[in-house]
């Protein structure tokens, strides 16, 4: 594997893998309040607000992106006839655009507050594969909104999904291991796995509103990132946490949170300092990893990648707990029902693969079905002009086993089919990510490939992916 391939998979399980651990190991750290007092620093609305300041630092590397691209484009420019030098120009938002991300935004920002909440009261692993649980209402949402359908293999995937997030569930609450340094009641373990599963709902709703609003949308991934990030932290900032200051309730619940008495734990303790610090880089790290290893190895191949850092997130717990690192204070232990735990993780793997047999079946059907229509409206052949008489190539498509024809003139590629997606930020989980599992092929194909130059524009966004990230 080429070099730069083998870093940008490194970086993305690594990174990925401190994104989702520091979310949880952060909630275990300690540091002084306004009160003079040293307390678990609980602070659910905080670490959302890092998150989205952390995915505005892909902005500077987008415009960076942008202005070299212009810079390569300009050289080239002189060599290239002008139809050409245009098409390879690079492809910039409109301010409509632009705002438009302040809708998905929001809808991030509520998925992600919910998320955070929830962790107080469950553990990393199992925090990272109760949010499966996406699949089931994206794909809910495409079949009562956009209309979509689901085969065999779709519900086949479905309810080993559900059986896994059940079972997951099922062990975390037998367990009673909700945090290694302090005790989590039953009734906060299951209110806090309910939080999660609804953030899942939210953000299902995000990608059926992407979907059907934003399909073509004509932005660099990194920029739509960073503007969601810039949206988020000013809804944050503006709002929420003004909000949140007056909202009544004791500190560390989730729902009323101190700002000043945040600002001053930070200030207190280098432990903060230096985790906060190093979970916003690796925020960006694993943005710009993931989306490497999208254009370069393609979607299938990061869905793979994305349930290894699962496993991984899971291991390091289990290895910061029983090291003199984490002394018993971090990380999680490992306990008789971890075993059950493990089974889920399994029936959720599955899930997911079947899941993805039921997208391949269901792009050759649309792709039969359009090499059908194809060949009943192509013209007879004495009116055929040699190149209508060419015949149809099947090029294989990246890295699958699958075949598409080139589309004959006047007939449409397949539709898009139930797409689960999320924004690429440190929340991704073993279902989504910078992936995408739909029946179309475009955006699980490396950029440059044949199929997904002909199939979209070769900067369309590719949101599949949410991961996505924290």
């Amino acid at each position: 594997m080429h070099l730069g391939k083998t870093l940008s998979v490194s970086g993305l399980i690594v990174f990925g893998t401190i994104t989702s651990l520091f979310a949880k190991v952060v909630y275990e750290l300690k540091g002084v309040g306004l009160d003079g007092k040293e307390k678990l620093f609980q602070k659910p609305w905080a670490m959302t607000t890092t998150m989205f300041i952390g995915m505005t630092f892909c902005l500077p590397v987008a415009y960076y992106k942008e202005w070299k691209q212009e810079q390569e484009r300009k050289q080239k420019e002189d060599l290239e006839e002008p139809l050409l030098a245009t098409a390879n120009g690079v492809v910039k938002g409109s301010l409509k655009e632009t705002l438009l991300l302040a809708i998905p935004s929001f809808f991030d920002l509520v998925a992600t507050v919910l998320m955070n909440v929830g962790l107080l009261s469950v553990t990393a692993s199992v925090y990272q594969m109760m949010r499966g649980a996406e699949m089931l209402f994206a794909a809910l949402f495409a079949v009562l909104f956009l209309k979509r359908h689901l085969n065999r293999f779709h519900y086949m995937g479905i309810g080993c999904c559900a059986a896994g997030i059940c079972m997951v569930g099922m062990s975390s609450v037998l367990s009673g291991e909700g945090s290694s340094t302090h005790a989590v009641s039953t009734e906060e373990m299951l209110l806090g796995m309910g939080l999660i599963v609804a953030s899942q709902a939210v953000q299902a709703a995000q990608l059926t509103f992407e979907d059907f609003f934003m399909a073509d949308l004509a932005m660099d991934p990194m920029k739509i990132v960073g503007f969601e990030g810039l949206f988020g932290s000013f809804f944050m900032l503006a709002i929420l946490l003004p909000l949140a200051y007056v909202l009544p309730g004791p500190e560390g619940l989730g729902l009323h949170e101190n700002t000043l008495d945040t600002l001053a734990m930070i200030k207190s303790s280098k432990g903060l300092q230096t985790v906060l610090g190093i979970d916003m880089f690796a925020l960006l790290a694993y943005n710009m990893s993931g989306m490497m290893v999208t254009d370069h190895l393609g979607a299938v191949f990061r869905t793979v990648l994305e349930t290894m850092r699962t496993l991984f997130v899971w291991l390091l717990g289990l290895l910061l707990f029983y090291t003199p690192l984490g002394m018993g204070q971090l990380g999680e232990s490992w306990t008789p029902w971890s075993y059950l735990q493990a089974a889920g993780f399994v029936v959720l793997v599955a899930g997911t693969m079947v899941y993805g047999r039921g997208d391949e079946e269901a792009t050759k059907q649309e792709l039969s079905e359009a090499v059908a229509e194809a060949f009943v409206a192509a013209p007879t052949p004495a009116a055929a002009t040699h190149e209508e008489q060419a015949p149809l190539l099947p090029p294989s498509i990246g890295t699958t086993s699958a075949t598409l024809p080139i589309a004959a003139r006047g007939v449409p590629m397949p539709s898009e089919p139930i797409i689960v997606r999320g924004s690429f930020k440190s929340t991704m989980n073993i279902m989504s990510g910078s992936y995408s599992r739909s029946f179309s092929t475009r955006s699980s194909l490396p950029r440059g490939s044949l199929v997904g130059g002909l199939a979209g524009h070769p900067h369309a966004p590719s949101r599949t992916d949410s991961d996505s990230h924290a």
